[in-house]
């Protein structure tokens, strides 16, 4: 990006430190604001899918234990040698490569895919679909064809997708969710508020 390393770490120092504040106001304004904010059946859907995952961890680690669920005769025993499958993958990875070098294989990266994972109790379909396809468009379709203006805008055009992001997010909130305007409904914002973690549905019912 030839970005001198201390203006770059410049940057992220501040935008740190800022960011602690406008969070921290930011949360006080929404709990103190927004009806049934957390809520499992508030109205916009501020249900706080990340706090609740912490949350949900804080128990299993602090209340339960991590003998009664992952212990001998545990239901999710099996899970806890995942950590071995998380070792082994990026060496696996690495012989393949050496051993196919053109395949496709090359592009598979293990931290980032288990990475990407642990997301997922939070996200919906909706978040890792649309993710996957301007993923697979700007980093394989137009690098493999257009690689000369890949290599000069896809940076500033990731954040550009992110800034406008965050832009329409705060418009939507104060022109729709805030006046309690009722919001379209389609698939992408019912259906998939309708899955089995979203709806607190016991798998084992």
């Amino acid at each position: 990006m030839k970005v001198p390393p201390r203006t770059t770490f410049s940057v992220q120092v501040v935008a740190i430190i800022w960011s602690v504040f406008v969070q921290i106001a930011t949360m006080n304004w929404v709990l103190g604001n927004v009806p049934n904010a957390c809520a499992p059946n508030q109205k916009s859907h501020f249900t706080c899918p990340n706090g609740s995952t912490f949350f949900s961890s804080s128990i299993i680690w602090g209340v339960i234990g991590p003998q009664r669920v992952f212990g001998p005769g545990s239901t999710y025993r099996s899970i806890m040698w995942f950590w071995m499958l998380g070792a082994l993958l990026p060496i696996v990875f690495w012989i393949a490569t050496r051993k196919f070098p053109k395949s496709f294989l090359r592009h598979l990266n293990a931290p980032v895919m288990l990475g990407a994972m642990s997301w997922l109790p939070p996200a919906t379909p909706l978040n890792f679909s649309t993710w996957a396809f301007v993923g697979l468009l700007f980093n394989y379709a137009i690098r493999k064809r257009y690689n000369g203006w890949w290599r000069t805008y896809n940076y500033i055009t990731a954040a550009g997708l992110d800034s406008g992001l965050i832009i329409c997010t705060i418009i939507v909130f104060f022109a729709i969710t805030l006046p309690g305007i009722d919001v379209p409904q389609w698939w992408g914002n019912v259906t998939v508020m309708e899955t089995m973690v979203s709806t607190a549905t016991d798998i084992f019912s």
